[in-house]
């Protein structure tokens, strides 16, 4: 019940009924969170920052706007409502979700009048649910908490996202950036909705800084710089990408469009490796524009490293160009595709407004399950399922994808209006599943599966897309099309077990297989859709289905010879990269920055050795083995390129001659054993150097 009525001077008269009563004060106040910041969910507010900002940019660059100046980047607004800076360090920042005690909620009038409309009762007497549980009136509470998110974040798109949505159109520029999405706070009281923050923009946009995103930490919590110092490696390796790519594959204004700022804040030890390592990582989930973090034009800059270049002193600056390349060709050949999958997993948004303070799953178990057994998935939302979704063929079909069935994450709640369209969807014929339990509230009968049964229950079903019968978990598979084509990306997350299995493609004809990175780029024929494939850890390939493309066939090493030279080393410091000063000369191959050697070396190391082959009709392939971290390879002073990952293997048949051979081979690290930054103490720094064996590989075509 309400009793401001009962308020006269400095008292409040009551008379109290029998029970145990508590009273709730209600402040409205700009003291919640950020006191500086723009109200999202008014338009005049956000008509000041438009004022401020873009029509001052307009009035100095107007000649420049939608040629040389394409649009505008906003990076991780948020409703501000969480206390986070240096007065006080919330630490339940990324647990900002409707419930929690003590959390200030974004008020104005219109979010009062608009939840009127959606309830049609009076919200006041009823807003202590917003923070406390209610054991008796579950239903009344789960009403409650999500029509109040459910406007809010409908505010928040239309008064912020759209409004400058419409502004950048409007002046010929397009819109992009990401919000907050770390730990799923995309969807929490500090934040918005994911999908309805960004749904007026150009492209998708998420970010992978504060080392989110780490290899071989996908099981695991780890150690981060982000706000609560550990990040949950399920989310990031199976959601975060995915969040991007998806709300990218099922806006069609987006074209497609899914970018990513990445790189920044991994400190001076994230060498070219882990680069390449994250540029897959987004790019085999459907990401395809990329946006470096924070890459300063001064040296030394402690904001945010590594920075490609740092005036000169960079010693993996060749590598980083070469990543650059590689990136570019493989997200053209992906981007302006259509996305196939199998799974959709809906948005777990609503669910987690409406169920009791943590009491909802999350999408991690459903996606990780999926995932690791090559079934790949979008992550849909009720918005654009009762916006845009049809049944066909019992698949659920939204712009240009369609999926084989709908997984439902737990929530003890759900809102009525979206279990009215699950019902309706199931009824058409679609495998609509339920994971764990029914929510309490559903008033039909629906399928429940465990989670952890999902990824057998669909291949049980023939919902499967690509085969691996050898398992395999970190192999990962983005299958696309284009103009009739069948394109796949496969990436090798594993960082300790080599890919050397055979899959089976649902497709067979001749295809090319594109190794860019290094180069390789070869053709073959299937005709029952069954491929090899060897991906070295980190190691990805491209297959384009469709034509030859004037590409050699696939070659097959014929012959592998084990080389031990004897070498001469000379080192560049990154003081002066063209200063090299002889070491010594050596018979076996170790890690530069071993303790006993040079523990602090920053820069290039450049061997010389000699060794004997022989020529024939067939290829001649040099495999330094292991490297840290990127080497160029010469050959008779003929450049063989550049590799910044393993493979470490250079095509050398043009370049080598009967009988001796001198090899020249510059191997780059980092800085980080020089500028010793606070972001790479959350790394393991990679050993430098040659590092052996190296092998002599004679290979033909098939």
């Amino acid at each position: 019940m309400e009793l401001t009525d009962k308020i006269h001077g400095n008292y409040l008269t009551w008379d109290i009924p029998e029970g145990v009563w508590r009273v709730f004060f209600y402040y409205k106040s700009r003291k919640g969170g950020r006191p500086e910041y723009i109200d999202m969910i008014n338009p005049e507010s956000v008509r000041v920052l438009i004022d401020a900002v873009y029509e001052g940019h307009f009035e100095h660059y107007a000649k420049y706007f939608g040629n040389t100046f394409m649009g505008f980047f906003s990076d991780e607004p948020e409703f501000g409502n969480q206390v986070f800076g240096k007065e006080r360090f919330d630490f339940g920042f990324y647990e900002a979700r409707i419930g929690k005690h003590s959390l200030a909620l974004p008020w104005n009038e219109n979010v009062l009048k608009k939840m009127k409309e959606k309830l049609s009762f009076d919200p006041v007497p009823y807003l202590n649910l917003l923070w406390y549980e209610d054991g008796e009136n579950g239903d009344r509470q789960a009403e409650i908490r999500h029509a109040y998110m459910d406007t809010v974040t409908e505010l928040y798109s239309l008064c912020f996202n759209k409004q400058i949505a419409d502004w950048c159109h409007a002046h010929g520029v397009q819109y992009i950036g990401h919000i907050i999405e770390d730990m799923n706070c995309h969807m929490r009281g500090g934040v918005a909705h994911y999908f309805r923050a960004l749904r007026w923009q150009d492209m998708s946009g998420i970010d992978i800084v504060l080392h989110q995103v780490m290899p071989g930490m996908a099981d695991y919590l780890h150690t981060v710089t982000c706000a609560t110092g550990v990040g949950a490696g399920s989310f990031y390796e199976y959601i975060l990408a995915k969040l991007g790519a998806s709300l990218a594959h099922l806006t069609p204004e987006m074209k497609g469009r899914a970018m990513c700022e990445v790189f920044g804040a991994y400190g001076w030890g994230e060498d070219s490796a882990m680069m390449k390592f994250l540029m897959d990582h987004l790019l085999v989930r459907g990401i395809n524009h990329f946006v470096p973090h924070a890459f300063s034009s001064k040296f030394p800059d402690p904001d945010c490293p590594p920075h490609m270049g740092a005036e000169g002193h960079d010693p993996s600056f060749e590598a980083f160009t070469s990543l650059m390349k590689y990136t570019n060709k493989a997200a053209h050949i992906l981007a302006d595709t259509t996305h196939k999958a199998n799974a959709a997993i809906l948005y777990h948004v609503d669910g987690e407004w409406a169920s009791r303070y943590g009491n909802a799953s999350n999408m991690e178990p459903v996606a990780t399950r999926l995932y690791d057994d090559h079934i790949d998935y979008d992550i849909v939302p009720m918005d654009i399922i009762i916006e845009s979704a049809g049944v066909k063929d019992n698949k659920l079909c939204i712009a240009d994808e369609s999926f084989d069935c709908l997984i439902v994450p737990y929530a003890d709640h759900m809102p009525s209006k979206e279990l009215e369209m699950l019902k309706k969807l199931q009824n058409s014929g679609l495998p609509v599943w339920f994971t764990r339990e029914m929510p309490e509230n559903a008033d039909f009968e629906g399928t429940v599966v465990d989670e952890n049964e999902v990824a057998s229950k669909m291949k049980a079903l023939g919902m499967t897309d690509v085969t691996v019968p050898e398992g395999y978990p970190k192999l990962r598979i983005y299958h696309c099309t284009r103009d009739g084509n069948d394109i796949f990306m496969f990436a090798n997350e594993d960082y300790n077990k080599i890919v050397d299995t055979e899959v089976i493609l649902p497709c067979k004809g001749d295809y090319a297989r594109l190794d860019i990175l290094n180069d390789t780029c070869t053709s073959g024929s299937t005709s029952d859709g069954r491929l090899y494939l060897k991906l070295m850890p980190n190691q990805s390939q491209i297959i384009v289905f469709g034509d030859k493309a004037g590409l050699p066939d696939e070659i097959k090493i014929t012959e592998s010879v084990m080389i031990s030279p004897k070498f001469s080393l000379e080192l560049a410091e990154c003081e002066d990269l063209a200063d090299y000063k002889a070491r010594g000369e050596f018979d076996s191959f170790f890690n530069v920055n071993d303790p006993k050697f040079e523990p602090e070396f920053s820069g290039k190391m450049r061997y010389t050795f000699t060794f004997d082959t022989k020529k024939d009709a067939g290829k001649i392939f040099l495999d330094l083995g292991r490297v840290g971290q990127n080497a160029e390879l010469y050959i008779n002073n003929v450049s063989c390129g550049i590799r910044i990952c393993a493979p470490y293997m250079f095509d050398i048949t043009d370049a080598a001659v009967e009988g001796q051979n001198e090899a020249t081979v510059i191997v780059s690290n980092t800085l980080a054993q020089k500028v010793k930054d606070g972001f790479s103490y959350f790394l393991q720094l990679a050993p430098s150097g040659l590092l052996g064996d190296i092998y002599l590989r004679y290979a033909e075509n098939n």
